[in-house]
Order: C-alpha cells, then structure tokens, then sequence
C-alpha cells in the first residue's frame, strides 16, 4: 500500500509504501508530546521525502539523528539518519497529514535509559529506508 501526505503548507510532501500492516508509536518525549506526533516505520517498505527547500534540520538528545521540518510552516515531517545500507528514516504520519493513517491508534513507547549505541542499533533494525529530495539544496 503506498500512503500519501504533505506538511500544512505543501512545501514537503512524502510516499510511503508499506505491505505490512500500519502499526504507529508515539515515544512520548517532549519533542513529540508537543507535537501530537505518530510515528510509522517498516523495515521492508520506502519512504521518499521531497521538499521545495532544504529541510531545517533538529538534533537533540544523543544527537545521532536528524529531525527534519519544513522550512515554511514549521511541521515536523519526519526523523533522518544514515543506515548501515544506506538512508533510513521514521515519518510523522500526523505532520505529513496522511489521513488514511493519522486518526489510528499509536502505542506509546519508552526510548528513557536507551543508550546511544542501543538507539542506533534499534533504529537500523526497524526504520525504513528512505530518498531525500531537497530541490532547492
């Protein structure tokens, strides 16, 4: 199934294809409690995001990842990093407007304790793997 989204002002729009069923988290730190935020991943999928500009780009924490914003209107698209295999990432199905998605349940999850090595390792495990297109970079 490929899923369809864009940030509030257009600018950043995403695709994402999955065969699995859509299971979304919400890991209930700041960032994303402030956000509303649901996450989706699949190992086996693809997610492309294309953005108009180049993404202003956030790192916090152990600061091993990018979480990637829209330039215009400030919606939190997604989260960054470089995989053993290449780009993988994690989208904001809330943020991206993905309506067939975003009105589904998330688990909440604890990331509290994990180290920074432990993070990487789980993340190149379970994101997907992701195209990043900034056109005007």
């Amino acid at each position: 199934m490929i899923y369809r989204g864009a940030c509030h002002c257009g600018a950043v729009h995403a695709e994402y294809e999955t065969n699995q069923p859509v299971r979304l988290r919400h890991d209930g730190c700041g960032f994303c409690s402030s956000r509303g935020v649901k996450s989706a991943s699949d190992p086996e999928g693809r997610l492309t995001l294309t953005s108009s500009q180049s993404f202003n780009r956030y790192r916090f924490g152990h600061k091993t990842t990018d979480f990637l914003i829209c330039p215009d209107c400030g919606t939190y698209v997604a989260t960054h990093m470089q995989g053993p295999h290449g780009p993988i990432g994690v989208i904001n199905v809330v943020g991206l407007q993905i309506g067939a998605l975003k009105h589904l349940p998330a688990t909440l999850t604890s990331l509290e304790g994990e180290s920074a090595e432990e993070r990487l390792m789980r993340r190149a495990a379970r994101w997907t793997p992701m195209t990043l297109r900034e056109i005007g970079r």
